[in-house]
């Protein structure tokens, strides 16, 4: 199926606003998180700046089949979320990739998928459950474990009597004894780790960097991620004894302190990365133009 380029594009992006809106109001519904909405809402806004930044290459030359496909997929979306059950809202961020897979098809077809390759995985990286997507990093890397091995050795190097086994770390103060933390995901700075990625993945898409540094920073956010929640650990084995203390920083208001301070640094280091490219850049447009008035002037 194919019509005039410029109702083809309008189609799209007003299909996709719209899609991003029932989600976005079904996330609320069923959440009611601020933050959680406000984060979901930039997320919508980096994929559709994203293909409108492509909008005049992109190919719409559907068949039947796929513009048939399509549609089910929509439709079955759109019938689940007018009859969600609350305890089916683990399905909620499923939808993005649905949706947005459903209305690629019936735009370009399965031969034209892979130009929307970038909107499609962010689709399902940037809306699929953290929590999940964590579990499987730490299912084959097993950061919980390596974060309570780096723990116990920072704690030792500092002083302390400490030792780990699997993702324990046994801390034994001379007064009050012996005292065992257990690193779990949350713990283990996971969540953040996985939304330090997000963000360093988008960075990358955005801008056009070097493919150095297209490497370079995803890498240096799950670093940053990494040695935060290596430090959250050291803080809180040292204030296991301490109830009321461990309870703050092991709860929401010390790992929000944690993931803002994560994002802060984070973002200093774009900074420098993003002047530098933008240095770099302009110093090798003047080289061009000065080779340009060298050239002009032989000529001349």
């Amino acid at each position: 199926m194919k019509l005039g380029q410029k109702s083809d594009k309008f189609w799209l992006f007003s299909s996709l606003v719209s899609s991003a809106v029932l989600y976005l109001n079904l996330s609320w519904k069923t959440t009611a998180d601020i933050d959680k909405l406000t984060t979901e809402s930039l997320f919508w806004i980096a994929i559709l700046w994203l293909l409108w930044r492509r909008r005049d290459k992109l190919n719409f030359n559907s068949n039947l089949f796929s513009t048939c496909f399509g549609l089910v997929l929509i439709f079955l979306v759109l019938a689940k979320s007018f009859s969600l059950f609350w305890f089916e809202s683990t399905l909620i961020p499923l939808m993005p990739i649905f949706l947005s897979f459903g209305l690629a098809l019936i735009a370009s077809g399965f031969k034209g998928l892979r130009q929307y390759w970038r909107e499609l995985f962010f689709t399902w990286f940037l809306f699929f459950p953290e929590g999940v997507i964590g579990t499987l990093i730490d299912k084959f890397i097993r950061i919980t474990v390596i974060n309570a091995k780096l723990a116990s050795f920072v704690l030792h190097y500092v002083g302390f009597n400490v030792s780990s086994y699997s993702n324990h770390v046994v801390l034994e103060l001379p007064e009050l004894g012996k005292f065992t933390a257990l690193v779990d995901y949350p713990c283990a700075g996971i969540p953040m780790i996985v939304l330090m990625l997000r963000i360093s993945l988008l960075l990358v898409a955005f801008f056009p960097l070097p493919k150095k540094e297209r490497i370079l920073v995803p890498l240096v956010s799950l670093g940053i991620g990494f040695g935060l929640g290596v430090i959250r650990v050291c803080i809180l084995t040292l204030l296991i004894s301490e109830k009321a203390k461990f309870d703050y920083w092991h709860g929401a208001e010390g790992s929000q302190i944690f993931s803002t301070l994560a994002i802060v640094i984070f973002s200093f280091f774009c900074h420098s990365v993003l002047k530098k490219y933008a240095l770099f850049d302009s110093v090798q447009k003047s080289e061009v133009i000065k080779v340009q008035e060298v050239q002009n002037s032989g000529v001349q």
